[in-house]
């Protein structure tokens, strides 16, 4: 629903950028440190894997190979770019972050990023609900799962220097 309601005249970019982030949407587990910069279904997604990544519970123990929150925005803009982008360079959330400019809600439009406080969590606005609310999608810890949420836990936005490189 949310992909078929995107604007019409919406920029081909941010609209490539939703729509393959969208194209996980309850595919791709939640793996703390988990990054690909594959084209297309990874094939180690789904894989039992050790996690390695320092900081987090799950470090240590074997799961279900995914992406974590900016994992899976770095996935979703070099997809869309057919390989010429990478937001943050795989830095993680506070690296995407810099590259981004600080926008208001208000002005926020699809293919934009949110960040949660202290850049600990990251997701791509992906449109509105009927009511109005904004939508992120995101792969998020709390779903082990890449899902469409409103805008809870989120709170700035940033627009991606890539839009305006142009």
């Amino acid at each position: 629903k949310l992909l078929a309601d995107l604007p019409a005249d919406l920029d081909p970019e941010r609209r490539a950028v939703v729509e393959t982030a969208c194209r996980l949407v309850g595919k791709v587990n939640y793996f703390w440190g988990g990054k690909s910069l594959v084209f297309g279904w990874d094939d180690r997604w789904g894989q039992l894997a050790k996690v390695t990544a320092d900081g987090s519970s799950t470090t240590g123990t074997y799961r279900p190979y995914g992406l974590d929150c900016s994992g899976m925005v770095d996935w979703a803009f070099y997809n869309a770019t057919n390989g010429s982008y990478v937001i943050g360079h795989g830095g993680g959330a506070a690296m995407q972050h810099s590259y981004c400019t600080p926008v208001r809600w208000e002005d926020a439009q699809i293919g934009d990023l949110a960040f949660y406080p202290d850049d600990e969590h990251v997701g791509i606005v992906a449109g509105w609900d009927k009511d109005g609310s904004i939508q992120i999608v995101h792969c998020a810890s709390s779903y082990n799962n890449v899902v469409i949420t409103g805008k809870e836990g989120f709170v700035v936005v940033g627009r991606p220097v890539y839009y305006t490189n142009d």
